[in-house]
C-alpha cells in the first residue's frame, strides 16, 4: 500500500510516507507530545499507542491493569463544560424548543452584527432505546421483537411521535464569555428546532424546501431525521446530512422514481433487554406517523439558514446514507462538495457546480447545489483514480463482484425496482445484465445510466432525479468503487487535499469493499479497523476528474503496524492543520473480554476483538513535520458512548464536542429497579509493541450516569466545550 504524503513548498507530490515513524526493525517510534490545541500529554489509554511515552519491553507492566471511567477523560490542564443536554428547554415562553437526543455534528457560525455571539448547530441522529426509555419513564413491558411492538396502535403512534420529535436538528443562540467559555442565551428568540415531521420556533410558511432534479418526485418534505454529520459554508449556512434514513422509512423506488409497491418499514425494537425493559434501538418510527413518512423525502444533504431555520434539501447531491459533506469554495473555481456513503460497499462522492464561484461568501451560492454534476469515485490499484459522472448518458460498466471481499455487489433490480445482490455465490452478474437488456431493449455495451429509468418518464430533469434517488446502486452500475464505510471526509485547510475516514473494511449483507483497494492485510491492519486515506486532486483543481490517492494512516495495534486506535469516524482540522479523529467502535464491543488464543469472535480480525480498544476516544494526528501520522490520544469518552461532531473555535482555543448515546448498552447505573452489578473485571489478551502477548485486568463500569455523575442519574446525550483551565 502506498502512502500519499506532502510535497515540498506546496507542491503536490506522492512519496512513501508510512503511517508511523519507524525504526529499521519496523517497530513504532515513541514520540513526545505535539503542539496542537496547546501542548498536552496524552491521556492514559488502555493499550500501547504511539505517543504514550512507553517503550518496547515495558508494556506488560505498564498496562497490567486499567480502570475505565464513566467520564470524559482529558489531559492535565484541560476541562469540559456541559453546554446543552437532551431535554433542555431554550427560548422565550410560548416559543420554546427542547434540545434533542443523540447529539452528533456541531457547527459554529458568528451571528452577524453581534460580537461574541454565535449560532451553534447540532444534529440529532437516532434513538438509543434504553437511556431514552428511562429518561422518558416509558414502560415497554409489552414489547415483542417479532411482531407488533405494542398491543395498542395508539401507544405505538405515541412512541413514534415522541421519538421522531427528539431527532432532526437544534439551532442554538450562544455567546462566548470573557474566560473563553460558552453559554446558551436561554431566552433568545433565535433558537430553532426541526424534527422528523415538523418544526418548532420556525415562522416561515414553507420551512422545508427542495432543490435539484428530484424535486418533482420528492414533493414537499415534512422535516428531517437521521441527521449525522455535516458542514458549514463560507456564505454562512449549515449543512446537515441525513444518514440511515432507511431504518425508519422505506428506501426503495421503482424505475419511475415512485415508492416501491410493498416496501414498508414496520415498527420493531432491536435487542430487547428484559432488565432495562427496552430495546437497544428502534426501526420503523416513520410508520407510526400519520400519514407514514415517504422515504423519498429523506437521505439528502440539507442546508439550513441559521437566521430563519429554513431547511433546503439538495437532491443534486444524491440520496444515500450521507455521513457528512465538506465544501471547497474558492474564488475563480467551481464549487466542490465531497461526501461519503456510510455503508459497507458505499462510495466516495463529489458534487461539482456548473458555475464558477466569484465571491465564496455570497449567499446566492446556495443555488449552485441545484446546478451541477454528481461524481462517484473510482480508485485504481495503481494509486490513481477518477471521478465518474452520474448522468443519464454515462455508460454502464460491468460490475465486478469478484473483487469485493464478500464476492457480491448491490444493483438496481429491473423491471421491478428496488435493490438486489448479485455475485459469485448467488445470482450472477450475467443474470442482471440480461434483465436490464430486456428492460431497455438495448445491448449492455450500448446502455447508459439513463436506460435504467422507466421510458415513460420523459422529462429529462425527472429522469436524472430517478438516478439521484437511487444514487448508491447507480454508482455501482457506472463503475464506482465499493469502499469501506466512508464516514467523514474533510479538506485540509492549507493544501486542499481530501482526507477520508474509512471506518471498517469488513463486509456484511449491506455490501463489501473492493479488496484491491481495501486489502485484508493480516499483520498490518485488520479489516475491522479501517484507515485514513488521502486524495489529491490533479492540478489541485476541485473540479478535476482525476486524482491520486494513498493511505495516510492505518488503524490497529502497534504490533500490527497500526496507530493504536480503531474505526475512525468524524474528522476535523485545527487551525494549525493537525487532524483530529474520533472513533466509532460499536457499543456492544466496548471493552468486550478478549482471548486472542481461542478461535472465537475475540480473536484478531473478528467482530468482538475490538474490545481491546476500550471506550471510544479522540486522537490528534499531525499532518506535517517529524511526527506526521502519529496519533496522540487527547480524550476518552464516558461509558457506552461516542464522541462526535468535533468543532474548533476559529482561534483554536476551544473544542466543541458532542457526547452521543452514553449508557446505550446498560442504561443508567445505580437504579434501584435494576438488579445488576455496577462493574465487571474483564481479562484482555493484549500484545506489547513488539507483539509479545500479555494479559490485562480491566475494570469496566456497566451503564452510565454521564453527565450528571450521581448513581441513578439518567445518561443524557449532550454537547460540551473543552478548553484549557484558566
Amino acid at each position: 500500500m502506498r502512502y500519499v504524503g506532502f510535497g515540498v513548498a506546496g507542491a503536490y507530490a506522492t512519496h512513501a510516507l508510512g503511517p508511523l515513524l519507524r525504526h529499521a526493525d519496523g517497530a513504532a517510534e515513541v514520540v513526545g507530545p505535539a503542539r496542537a490545541f496547546s501542548q498536552f500529554n496524552p491521556v492514559a489509554y488502555p493499550l500501547p499507542h504511539p505517543a504514550d511515552g512507553g517503550s518496547a519491553g515495558t508494556d506488560a507492566a505498564q498496562f497490567a491493569e486499567y480502570v475505565v471511567r464513566d467520564d470524559i477523560v482529558l489531559p492535565d490542564g484541560f476541562r469540559y463544560d456541559v453546554l446543552a443536554q437532551w431535554g433542555d428547554a431554550f427560548g422565550p415562553e410560548g416559543k420554546q424548543i427542547r434540545f434533542g437526543f443523540n447529539a452528533d455534528f456541531t457547527g459554529l457560525l458568528p451571528v452577524p452584527g453581534a460580537p461574541g455571539e454565535h449560532f451553534l448547530f447540532v444534529n440529532h441522529e437516532y434513538i438509543s432505546g434504553k437511556p431514552w426509555i428511562q429518561g422518558k419513564a416509558l414502560d415497554l413491558a409489552e414489547i415483542t421483537l417479532d411482531g407488533e411492538l405494542f398491543p395498542s396502535a395508539d401507544q405505538a403512534r405515541l412512541l413514534c411521535r415522541a421519538a421522531m420529535e427528539d431527532l432532526g436538528y437544534s439551532l442554538l443562540h450562544v455567546r462566548r464569555l470573557a474566560d473563553g467559555s460558552f453559554e446558551v442565551i436561554k431566552d433568545s428568540p433565535r433558537h430553532r428546532r426541526m424534527h422528523g415531521f415538523g418544526v418548532a420556533n420556525i415562522d416561515d410558511p414553507q420551512p422545508v424546501r427542495i432543490s435539484g432534479p428530484a424535486a418533482a418526485l420528492v414533493g414537499t418534505p415534512r422535516g428531517t431525521y437521521s441527521n449525522c454529520s455535516g458542514g458549514t459554508t463560507p456564505w454562512g449556512t449549515f449543512l446537515s446530512c441525513e444518514e440511515n434514513f432507511q431504518d425508519q422509512s422505506p428506501e426503495f423506488i421503482n424505475p419511475a422514481g415512485q415508492p416501491l409497491a410493498g416496501d414498508t418499514k414496520p415498527l420493531i425494537g432491536i435487542g430487547y433487554d428484559g432488565l432495562v425493559r427496552a430495546p437497544f434501538e428502534f426501526e420503523g418510527l416513520g410508520q407510526g406517523i400519520e400519514p407514514p413518512l415517504d422515504g423519498r423525502q429523506y437521505g439528502w444533504v440539507c442546508e439550513v439558514d441559521p437566521n430563519t431555520g429554513v431547511l433546503t434539501k439538495h437532491t443534486g447531491l444524491g440520496r444515500f446514507r450521507h455521513e457528512n459533506v465538506a465544501v471547497r469554495a474558492e474564488s475563480g473555481q467551481k464549487l466542490a462538495a465531497y461526501m461519503g456513503d456510510d455503508r459497507r460497499g458505499g462510495h466516495v462522492w463529489k458534487f461539482v457546480s456548473d458555475v464558477i464561484l466569484e465571491d465564496p461568501t455570497d449567499s446566492a451560492n446556495a443555488s449552485l447545489f441545484a446546478r451541477g454534476t454528481l461524481y462517484v469515485a473510482r480508485f485504481e490499484s495503481n494509486f490513481t483514480g477518477r471521478w465518474i459522472p452520474l448522468r443519464l448518458d454515462t455508460p454502464l460498466v460491468r460490475p465486478e463482484p469478484e473483487h469485493c471481499s464478500l464476492g457480491s455487489v448491490w444493483l438496481p433490480k429491473r423491471p421491478d425496482g428496488g435493490h438486489r445482490q448479485y455475485g459469485i455465490r448467488m445470482r450472477g452478474v450475467e443474470e442482471w445484465i440480461e434483465s436490464v437488456e430486456k428492460f431497455s431493449g438495448k445491448k449492455f455495451d450500448q446502455m447508459t445510466a439513463g436506460d435504467l429509468v422507466d421510458a415513460r418518464v420523459t422529462d429529462a430533469s425527472q429522469r436524472l432525479g430517478v438516478l439521484m434517488l437511487d444514487a448508491y446502486v447507480m454508482g455501482n452500475t457506472v463503475g464506482g468503487t465499493p469502499s469501506a464505510r466512508p464516514e467523514d471526509i474533510e479538506i485540509h485547510p492549507t493544501d486542499g487535499s481530501v482526507y477520508v475516514a474509512f471506518t471498517d473494511n469488513s463486509g456484511s449483507g449491506d455490501g463489501s469493499p473492493d479488496a484491491r483497494i481495501f486489502p485484508d492485510s493480516a499483520g498490518e491492519n485488520s479489516r475491522q479497523y479501517g484507515a485514513i486515506y488521502r486524495i489529491v486532486e490533479d492540478q489541485n483543481n476541485p473540479a478535476a476528474e482525476t486524482f491520486t490517492w494513498g493511505k495516510f494512516i492505518s488503524a490497529g495495534e502497534l504490533a500490527e503496524r497500526g496507530g493504536g486506535f480503531a474505526c475512525a469516524d468524524n474528522l476535523v482540522f485545527d487551525p494549525r492543520g493537525n487532524l483530529w479523529i474520533v472513533t466509532d467502535l460499536s457499543t456492544p464491543n466496548h471493552n468486550h473480554p478478549v482471548n486472542r488464543r481461542k478461535l472465537t469472535q475475540t480473536t484478531p480480525g473478528a467482530g468482538k476483538f475490538m474490545g481491546i480498544f476500550g471506550n471510544n476516544s479522540l486522537f490528534m494526528v499531525p499532518t506535517e513535520g517529524e511526527h506526521a501520522g502519529v496519533p496522540h490520544c487527547f480524550a476518552i469518552a464516558p461509558m457506552e458512548s461516542e464522541l462526535t461532531g468535533p468543532t474548533f473555535t476559529p482561534d483554536g482555543e476551544a473544542l466543541i464536542l458532542s457526547v452521543q448515546h452514553p449508557g446505550e448498552l446498560f442504561g443508567a447505573r445505580g437504579r434501584s429497579d435494576i438488579d445488576r452489578a455496577q462493574e465487571e473485571i474483564r481479562m484482555m489478551h493484549l500484545t506489547t509493541r513488539e507483539g509479545v502477548p500479555f494479559v490485562q485486568k480491566r475494570t469496566v463500569p456497566l451503564g452510565s450516569n454521564f453527565p450528571g455523575g450521581k448513581p441513578g442519574d439518567i445518561p443524557r446525550p449532550c454537547v460540551v466545550v473543552i478548553r484549557r483551565n484558566g
